[in-house]
């Protein structure tokens, strides 16, 4: 297990050695929440003047693999913008989680917590009807290979792609924020804990048993909930 505070120290340390004269500094990611694992890396967001456009950087640094994401204190409002637009907040979890390393920004630091805040408590923009359509067509186009199919390889992708769709799909339709990889879980418990236990249990048992009843009937509720299945009379594209 990784020595948190030694994680912290080796941070600021490498902060003071690559960027002494910047802004602000904070360690984000597992570490910051104390959630980390043997192979967590640091996430470091740093703000600093002298550069002249945002980056983000992967190295190995003093045996620890290090993600910097570095930004201006005007750089940074493209990225988080588009991080707001794609209902995926990933800066803005990172600035209301991380821990700070060095602050001399007088009131940017607070001001931009505070922002993130907000942000992630208002949610994303809801999707256009047309958007909820699509989604609902493509869910139920994926639900439909799922009952057709009984090769088991098959099976395995059209299940991988149907668990990502279905998480998203929940998520947005009731105005929650989506993540990728284990974010996605994340996200779904932090809307609803005893779905996200369902969804997780649904994709277990086919996992485990082959048996695809459970999450065919996870994604008919929720087609169900919003409006049912979608096939007949949708288009795309058509000009009228």
């Amino acid at each position: 297990m990784i020595d948190r505070t030694q994680a912290i120290k080796t941070a600021e340390e490498l902060v003071a050695n690559r960027f002494p004269t910047c802004e602000l500094a904070l360690l984000a990611g597992s570490v910051a929440r104390n959630e980390h694992m043997k192979t967590s890396d640091l996430d470091i967001i740093v703000f600093d003047n002298q550069v002249s456009s945002s980056f983000r950087e992967s190295r190995y640094q003093d045996g620890w693999p290090v993600e910097w994401f570095v930004h201006s204190t005007t750089s940074f409002r493209v990225i988080f913008e588009a991080d707001q637009q794609s209902a995926s907040p990933t800066m803005q979890r990172m600035m209301v989680d991380g821990l700070v390393l060095v602050n001399h920004t007088h009131d940017f630091y607070e001001q931009l917590k505070a922002e993130s805040e907000l942000v992630l408590q208002k949610g994303p923009d809801p999707w256009s009807s047309q958007t909820q359509k699509e989604k609902r067509y493509f869910l139920t186009d994926t639900l439909e290979d799922l009952i057709g199919e009984h090769r088991k390889r098959e099976l395995f992708f059209i299940v991988n792609h149907l668990m990502e769709q279905l998480g998203e799909f929940v998520l947005r339709m009731n105005g929650h924020w989506i993540g990728q990889s284990k974010w996605l879980y994340r996200c779904l418990y932090a809307y609803d804990s005893h779905f996200a236990v369902s969804f997780y249990q649904a994709f277990e048992y086919f996992y485990q048993t082959d048996r695809k009843e459970k999450v065919i009937g996870l994604t008919q509720h929720v087609l169900d909930e919003a409006g049912g299945p979608l096939f007949d009379g949708f288009s795309l594209g058509k000009n009228n």
